[in-house]
Formats: structure tokens, sequence, C-alpha cells
């Protein structure tokens, strides 16, 4: 039930917003919106280190064809990859976790994107994070343990997509899919002045943890 109430809040919440704005949102943060889940049979009190790309990829929809890391694909802007990873690296930090390199053998690494595109999850590819996951080869990709998020046509532009890869199953080699044990999507910054969409980036990156407190030890 807590999952299928989650898929309802994110795709009822876009006309809710209409209806409490009937003359336009004021600011543009009255329309960020901040949605998390996780595998709930995953026991993140016993994982402790992450790793995290220094790069933000930029999900352009263009077909990709760095499978396998042959490639590497679009990158965001440091304006905006910087506060996008100094708030994750905040908040794993604040909840415990301590970050070492990709190839230090983490619990789990964390993956950071950007949109600008209505169909994200029709464009989002695992060959997109080739060139940066340890010990990547074709035929690897993601998989949800618990029910995804719903393929809607609702994500306006300027949305963030958070994904927490648990990397001890890549390391057993005992799978050919890398589970996602905790993702964000956060959508809606896309309007405003550079200093207001980065101050929107760390307070919504923060309320996504908020939302999430099953990630602190």
């Amino acid at each position: 039930m807590r999952i299928k109430l989650h898929h309802w809040l994110l795709v009822s919440t876009l006309p809710v917003l209409a209806g409490c704005y009937p003359k336009g949102a004021e600011y543009a943060e009255e329309l960020d919106l901040v949605y998390t889940n996780y595998d709930n049979t995953f026991s993140f009190s016993s994982k402790h280190t992450y790793a995290l790309s220094d790069s933000v990829i930029k999900i352009t929809g263009e077909n990709f064809q760095g499978q396998g890391g042959i490639s590497k694909p679009d990158f965001e802007a440091s304006s905006f990859s910087v506060p996008i990873v100094q708030a994750i690296d905040q908040n794993m930090t604040s909840y415990g976790w301590t970050k070492v390199n990709k190839n230090s053998n983490p619990d789990v690494i964390m993956l950071a994107s950007t949109t600008t595109t209505l169909n994200l999850f029709y464009y989002y590819d695992w060959g997109y994070w080739g060139w940066y996951y340890p010990g990547w080869y074709p035929g690897w990709g993601w998989y949800y343990p618990y029910y995804p998020y719903p393929s809607v046509t609702g994500y306006r532009s300027g949305s963030v997509f958070i994904q927490m890869v648990d990397d001890a199953q890549r390391r057993a080699g005992d799978t050919a899919k890398i589970p996602v044990r905790w993702s964000a999507i956060i959508n809606g910054l896309a309007e405003g002045s550079n200093a207001n969409i980065t101050t929107r980036i760390q307070s919504t990156i923060a309320q996504a943890y908020q939302q999430s407190p099953y990630l602190k030890h």
C-alpha cells in the first residue's frame, strides 16, 4: 500500500498544484516536487560506505550508444552539477555514511543525473553509466526490487534523478542486473536564476533525505 500511495501522490499532485494556484504559482519553488522510493527488504543500516561521481549526467533524449563503457554521455554544467554533488555528499555524511573511491569496494554507489525532457524513463539507459561504473561490461543493467516509479509525462524540464545502487551484488558476480535500493526524483528545477536554482537544489535534496529516515545510521 505504501508504494501504491506514493505513485498516486506523484501522479495526482500535478493537477492538484494547478488547483492550488489557479492564477499560477507566484514563486518557482512552489512547483518543486520531491519523490522518493526504496527497497524495504534492504538493510541500509548495515551499509556504511558510498562512492559518488563528480559528474552529473545530462539525459538529452538522444540515442546513446555507450553501453559497456565505450563512450561518455553529455554532462550537466558545473554550475548545477557541483551543488548537486555537494548536496548529496553533505546529506550522506550527515546520515553517517563515509565516502570512498569507486574502486575501493563501496557498499553503494550514488548516481546523479538531470533531464530536460518529459519522458525521463523512456530515455534513461543504464549504458549512460558505463564510463563510470567499476567493472562494467555489456549486459549489466539496473533493476528495482520495489515497484518502480511510473513512467508518466508529468515531469517538467529541470528534474534531478538520484539512484543508490547496491554494489555488493555486482562484486559477487552472481547477477546480470544491479539492484537500485533507493531513488529520488526532484522535479521542477527549471526556472529562476542560477542562485535560486542552486538554493533549491540544496533544499530539495535535503528534503529527499528527510523523507528517507531509513538511510540514517
